[in-house]
């Protein structure tokens, strides 16, 4: 998801407003604005950053690409043919660089086609985050919602068993008692028992209770 800047609007990991453009992700567990640098940046892996194509679910072989030695990029081969065997990406290679590099003009950017191969990226990057949240988040809610099912199962058992001991208190041979907690340990709770033939018994077959 893209937005125009804004006034007050900044990426919230470099605070930088000169891109001109942020998107909205998923970022350490939230959802904030980036600029496209910041996007690249904090996806090192997930493109080659010299012709920018997008990997996400597919990787070039390793035979057919280079692997920085100080951060996981991946550079095409064919990108880098005169590449040392110590590879370093753009990233690693130059303190100053960094991606989506722009200069205003009368409050405004021109995007040639190297900066929109970027731009693209880091939206197609965005996207496919943004998708996994989601998948995630339909995950959670359906375990949630089973364990609530069950809560509800569970809850109704015992409503079911309430009402069946109620149901049957006047009955001769059946009656409840309604027991406060005398422990001392200041539960606060209430215990019900079920009286059969002269001798009591908890609604868990413990405890009994002398006439």
């Amino acid at each position: 998801m893209l937005q125009q800047i804004v006034s007050g609007s900044r990426c919230a990991v470099c605070s930088a407003t000169r891109p001109f453009i942020l998107h909205l992700l998923p970022y350490r567990g939230i959802h904030r604005h980036l600029c496209t640098a910041c996007v690249l940046d904090s996806h090192p892996g997930s493109f080659c950053p010299i012709c920018f194509d997008v990997f996400l679910h597919n990787p070039p072989p390793p035979r057919l690409c280079l692997l920085c030695l100080k951060c996981p990029s991946i550079s095409h081969l064919s990108c880098v043919p005169d590449a040392p065997s110590g590879y370093l990406c753009p990233l690693c290679s130059n303190p100053n660089f960094t991606f989506f590099y722009v200069t205003p003009t009368n409050n405004a950017i021109e995007i040639n086609t190297h900066l929109a191969k970027q731009l693209v990226a880091a939206a197609t990057i965005v996207s496919e985050s943004i998708h996994n949240a989601a998948v995630m988040a339909r995950i959670n809610a359906d375990i949630r919602v089973k364990e609530a099912l069950s809560a509800k199962a569970e809850a109704n058992q015992v409503l079911d068993r309430l009402k069946y001991m109620i149901d049957n208190q006047n009955h001769p041979k059946f009656s409840l008692i309604l027991v406060s907690d005398s422990s001392g340990n200041d539960t606060g709770e209430n215990r019900i028992y079920e009286v059969k033939g002269g001798s009591s018994h908890s609604s868990d077959d413990s405890d009994k209770i002398d006439d």
